[in-house]
């Protein structure tokens, strides 16, 4: 059973962190508003409809009380993949998550990661944990990394997505896109080439069968339709999705939380990509996120060689944003078991998702 409330003092800070249940669940999101780099992967109806999507997965969601001023929180979810599998992670997918820390508080981090430490070891114990993974943002690694080694984490392999800094004024952006963007947005327009967010379940559910395709062509893992669903059921997720002659031939799933536009799961027909419709659907996105004031647009992480896809990125003028994993396994056996069973579990859900 995990108790709601751990306090530890150490070097005269003393930090407590409690865990969010329904009765204080509104606290979060009030939290979150504050750090100026926390994402929709992070909040609160994130992780409501993540768990009402995968029943393998259980929030252990923490705020971070400084006496009794709100300093931070602190996302984790237990995922048992099989049973007596499980495995303690900041956020499912290797996505961006972790700490987050309010803008301006002044944070003793070193007493702060040795409490957080302390209270996810109970977890580990009374769970059954074998493995526990942090996820930090590269700039601040530096003030975490001395903690995380001292308590026998391992750095795992760098990963970056790719973030543009949104300007009000929407054509100061469209002059700093690469030539051939431009070139390939207009294209998109010359050859009637329409683009907008979904409107209807029939327009989703097309969406869908594309996302799909587009995984398996890709030999990748999809996201569950309930997921997607649900993500803009409640409103975190919108989905843009481009037309020719009133046929849906590219679309992507993006998710608006705080200060940032995220976007999340793309799929296009091949035989429509001469028209750009791709290049379209970002334009269309970060136009929108100039007109309703967001400060960054997210273009997702990124495999290190599908250098293609990072060129396309960067021709818009996204700039590199590296995140770090750290890792620390707490029964080699059951990490064995796991990794022989992923790569099978991956094919079944994935095959599921078609069913």
């Amino acid at each position: 059973m995990v108790e709601n409330r751990r306090n530890f003092r150490y070097n005269e800070v003393m930090y407590d962190l409690e865990l969010v249940t329904n009765k204080n669940a509104d606290l979060w999101d009030r939290m979150l508003h504050s750090c100026p780099y926390s994402t929709a992967f992070q909040a609160m109806a994130w992780r409501n409809a993540l768990t009402a999507s995968f029943k393998q997965m259980s929030p252990l969601y923490y705020l971070i009380r400084q006496g009794k001023e709100i300093v931070g929180g602190l996302p984790m979810f237990i995922f048992q993949p099989m049973p007596g599998i499980r495995m303690l992670h900041s956020m499912p997918w290797n996505l961006l998550g972790g700490l987050q820390l309010i803008e301006g508080k002044q944070i003793d981090l070193g007493s702060l990661v040795e409490t957080i430490e302390t209270t996810l070891n109970r977890v580990v114990l009374e769970q059954g944990i074998f493995e526990t993974v942090y996820i930090f943002d590269s700039d601040h690694i530096d003030l975490y990394e001395r903690k995380l080694v001292e308590f026998k984490y391992k750095k795992l392999a760098t990963q970056f997505t790719h973030l543009l800094k949104i300007n009000p004024d929407y054509e100061i952006l469209w002059a700093a896109y690469n030539k051939r963007v431009r070139g390939a947005v207009r294209k998109a327009v010359k050859n009637s080439i329409t683009v907008a967010d979904v409107q209807t379940d029939g327009e989703l559910k097309k969406f869908y069968q594309i996302y799909l395709a587009t995984q398996e062509r890709l030999d990748g893992t999809p996201k569950p339709f309930m997921l997607v669903y649900e993500l803009v059921k409640i409103g975190l997720g919108k989905i843009s999705i481009a037309k020719k002659d009133d046929q849906i031939i590219a679309g992507l799933l993006y998710l608006v939380f705080n200060r940032t536009i995220t976007l999340w799961c793309a799929g296009s027909l091949p035989e429509f990509w001469h028209f750009r419709p791709n290049n379209a659907i970002f334009d269309h996105i970060i136009r929108q996120a100039c007109h309703d004031g967001y400060d960054y647009v997210d273009f997702g992480a990124s495999p290190p060689e599908n250098q293609g896809l990072i060129k396309f990125k960067e021709e818009f003028r996204a700039r590199r944003s590296d995140f770090v994993s750290y890792a620390k396994v707490h029964s080699p056996v059951k990490k064995k078991i796991w990794e022989k069973a992923e790569p099978m579990l991956r094919r079944i859900y994935a095959w599921a998702q078609h069913t």
